[in-house]
């Protein structure tokens, strides 16, 4: 059994598909919980997350520290930084660009969890 109680640093990272300089670490997963997922994300500076979408996950994410270029579907890019919440809907295809110089530093939420298989 996981323990109730750890440390970010404790918890294993992993590396999504086309996604580049970026950490991820699952804090809640579809075997803790099976509808949602939590994750702590960085993305080092000049890192992205390619071009993509989700079939059926709402995404909602929340920027805890650094700055970055958000694209969503055919919207103009957007450049947010510490406090702002990203709300990507099932099927919106979106691109996240970490900007520097601090790393990017995300919590992203996932309903239903995505697969795992990263």
């Amino acid at each position: 059994m996981k323990p109730y109680i750890e440390t970010l640093s404790h918890i294993a990272t992993y590396q999504p598909a086309n996604h580049s300089s970026t950490t991820n670490r699952r804090l809640v997963s579809a075997q803790d919980c099976p509808r949602f997922e939590m994750v702590h994300g960085t993305i080092e500076p000049g890192g992205v997350a390619e071009r993509h979408f989700h079939d059926a996950a709402y995404q909602a994410m929340y920027v805890l520290g650094g700055m970055a270029e958000i694209s969503l579907g055919d919207q103009p890019p957007e450049k947010v930084n510490t406090g702002a919440v990203i709300r990507i809907p099932p099927g919106l295809t979106h691109e996240v660009k970490s900007l520097g110089p601090d790393n990017l530093e995300l919590l992203i939420i996932y309903s239903p969890p995505i697969s795992q298989k990263r």
